[in-house]
């Protein structure tokens, strides 16, 4: 009962973000289901990459509790990804370390680990107010603008 009342939350909260980030990234879908993942098609990232743009599939804690309560931790993108100048990427992982990982990565995704220090989650009368997948995808936009910190050696 606890696990669906936590379910129906986390997917009502996912709808009220979609919302408005199909305003800034056009469009993104979600699990309607569990709320387990956010997907954004068109990501745009800026020079020094291989790419203009990739697809985004956060991974949504769904457990309990799960999101809004924990935060992300993984975000994944097309397992391509480069430097510009070919450098690998710290932090980017295009093999798996588990079974759950090759079902995205026979999909052709690869990963990003983000661990946050500090989430404090927004209330859901106010998702601009606190910590969202909005504010995740902001801080996924700052990591690709940081990509010579994330540059291999």
């Amino acid at each position: 009962m606890a696990d669906d009342l936590e379910r129906r939350r986390r997917l009502s909260r996912l709808k009220s973000e979609v919302l408005l980030l199909t305003q800034r990234y056009g469009r993104v879908a979600y699990d309607s289901t569990d709320g387990s993942w956010l997907h954004v098609e068109k990501f745009p990232i800026p020079p020094g990459w291989n790419k203009t743009q990739v697809e985004i599939l956060i991974d949504v804690p769904h457990g309990t509790p799960g999101y809004p309560s924990v935060a992300p931790q993984w975000f994944w993108v097309d397992h391509d990804l480069r430097t510009d100048d070919g450098r690998s990427i710290g932090h980017f992982f295009a093999q798996g370390l588990g079974r759950e990982d090759e079902r995205y990565l026979d999909q052709g995704w690869g990963h990003f680990c983000v661990h946050l220090d500090k989430w404090r989650p927004s209330n859901g009368a106010n998702l601009l107010n606190g910590h969202s997948l909005i504010t995740y995808l902001n801080l996924i936009g700052a990591i690709f603008h940081d990509h010579r910190t994330l540059g291999g050696r």
